[in-house]
């Protein structure tokens, strides 16, 4: 077992990085940007974290998005571990380690883990139809809706007026 990836907004990253357009995919995790992404989210550039980036992200999305149930994370879930250790100045501290080649997978979905509550999913999808973005929603309430008011929120309120006053 190896250092696990200790990166917060790795989950929010992994799962907005993948977007398609039309007849364009800009995938963050392709083998020519993957590298870039994984060493700038503290994994070492190895086909295997690449592979597991792309693997989890696929995974998440859909537990995300409603199409696939948590048991879709058990894969990850299998390869988690937390083992105690002496620190001279904390004494005792819980750190994770993860599986070789499951290390971007454990950290995300610890994130997704920590981000769950009884009062639903603070990461969840934009509700505007046509975005593919998801967000944190930090509201007191947890009642964002969309991942930017200045994009998503305007067009989304702005086609609900135009439905109101054309009828």
């Amino acid at each position: 077992m190896t250092e696990p990836i200790e990166t917060a907004g790795l989950l929010l990253d992994l799962v907005n990085s993948r977007l398609v357009y039309d007849e364009r995919v800009e995938d963050e995790l392709d083998d020519e940007h993957g590298p870039t992404w994984l060493r700038a989210h503290g994994a070492p550039a190895e086909a295997a974290d690449l592979a597991d980036a792309r693997e989890v992200r696929d995974a998440l999305v859909a537990v995300l998005r409603g199409t696939r149930s948590p048991d879709a994370l058990a894969p990850w879930l299998a390869e988690m571990a937390s083992r105690p250790e002496l620190d001279a100045e904390a004494g005792l501290v819980w750190r994770d380690r993860d599986g070789d080649g499951r290390r971007i997978g454990g950290a995300a979905i610890r994130e997704w883990a920590a981000l769950q509550s009884p009062s639903g999913s603070r990461i969840r999808p934009c509700a505007a139809p046509d975005c593919q973005h998801f967000f944190i929603d930090t509201s007191r309430a947890n009642a964002r809706r969309w991942h930017s008011m200045e994009t998503c929120g305007n067009r989304e309120k702005a086609r609900r007026h135009y439905a109101k006053t054309v009828v």
